[in-house]
């Protein structure tokens, strides 16, 4: 997938320039977006309902006036819902307050989570709507930083070398959560999602299951300002879009945080950890990791109690652990523990986490401690992991799987 990203993010730039330029030629000179917010929803699978739930939700709040020249906020949505062409759509309210749907594009069926249409969706957006700032808003099943299909059909190392499944019981709450991507059983790579970003965001929110991963924020990292993201698991409602779908236009920090809370509060008595991350202090968080790993860390690491680690996972996907838990545990020193700390202060600057992540009223594991964002711990008893980790940015930066 990697050379086809390339041709097709060139291809989805010509576009945006083709369009800035065409915009400015038409007489679109009074034209002044102030923020573009685009809604990816990812739905041909059992989430289709859902993302119904979620436009008819998203249409009841407090959406943008309708403009054709002057300043303004743009709400976009592009769906991909199973049984649908996918369509771009320009959500909009008028002068009496009517809220309308503006089809602008409808396609004909396609992998929505591929590169190649990601990427000219994206950029078609973009340069249809020139603005100060774009957000984004990314909608789907999620399985952090782990490589395709790996969450559904996890593998091991047999007595061969050879991979094998591990043989994962069928997940009872499966219908309950959004656990980037999944079309028509189709699912994107995360290396794959950083290259298909046309643009820079303001912001770049998952409203999927477990991509609060420092892995995830730290290969995102040159692609937005901020991210908000859920290091365990979001139920299939998705956000509260009817409470927060003016605060996501807006996009400042108070507004990004007005959406934490609100998601916070809507799931307080179901479970929830939501975190708003500053992308720019995500370097230094790696140089502090780097000297707590280089300094003794990484042999440490065997010796974990990896029972009363602080994880974020159910039915022993044991992959999504609490980065601030793991790293005080490996710490060679109190000094390199007080400046990854700081570091982390200044890279997750808003979050929130309930007591307990429920499910159907059953505690799925006790939330004790939440630092915002979560880590994998190196298993050696499956290297197939530890292989894929190898290439992510994060690990090359603090080599940790070595």
């Amino acid at each position: 997938m990697r050379e086809s990203v390339k041709s097709a993010k060139f291809l989805a730039l010509c576009v945006v320039a083709v369009i800035l330029v065409s915009s400015c030629s038409i007489g679109n000179d009074k034209m002044q977006i102030g923020s573009t917010l685009l809604l990816y929803i990812a739905a041909d699978n059992n989430l289709a309902y859902n993302a119904e739930l979620n436009i008819q939700e998203i249409m009841a709040g407090d959406v943008p006036v309708y403009f054709n020249e002057g300043a303004g906020d743009v709400l976009l949505v592009y769906a991909d819902i199973r049984g649908e062409n996918p369509r771009l759509m320009r959500i909009s309210k008028d002068a009496y307050g009517a809220v309308s749907q503006e089809v602008l594009v409808e396609y004909e069926p396609q992998n929505s989570l591929s590169d190649s249409v990601m990427s000219s969706v994206l950029a078609y957006a973009a340069g249809l709507f020139p603005s100060q700032e774009n957000s984004l808003v990314l909608w789907s099943h999620g399985t952090g930083w782990l490589p395709e299909g790996y969450y559904s059909n996890p593998t091991a190392v047999g007595a061969d070398g050879q991979a094998v499944p591990v043989g994962m019981s069928e997940d009872p709450y499966a219908g309950y959560v959004k656990s980037f991507g999944a079309d028509g059983g189709y699912e994107m790579d995360l290396k794959d999602l950083a290259e298909a970003l046309p643009v820079h965001y303001r912001y770049i929110l998952f409203d999927a299951c477990l991509m609060g991963g420092v892995e995830v924020a730290y290969e995102l990292r040159d692609k937005c300002d901020y991210l908000v993201v859920s290091a365990a698991e979001v139920l299939a409602a998705g956000f509260p879009y009817r409470q927060v779908i003016g605060d996501m236009v807006d996009g400042s920090v108070p507004a990004l945080q007005r959406v934490c809370d609100k998601y916070y509060d809507y799931y307080s008595e179901d479970g929830a950890t939501v975190a708003l991350v500053d992308a720019g202090s995500l370097d230094h968080l790696a140089v502090t990791c780097r000297e707590i790993l280089r300094n003794g860390g990484v042999d440490s690491i065997p010796d974990l109690d990896m029972s009363s680690l602080q994880g974020y996972f159910r039915q022993n996907r044991h992959w999504f652990y609490d980065l601030d838990d793991f790293m005080s545990r490996i710490s060679p020193h109190e000094s390199f523990l007080e400046d990854f700390r700081d570091a982390l202060d200044k890279t997750v600057i808003y979050k929130r986490a309930t007591a307990d992540f429920v499910l159907g009223g059953i505690v799925q594991f006790p939330i004790k401690t939440f630092s915002g964002l979560s880590t994998y711990v190196p298993n050696p008893e499956n290297p197939v992991l530890d292989e894929y980790y190898r290439t992510l940015a994060w690990n090359q930066d603090v080599r940790m799987v070595r």
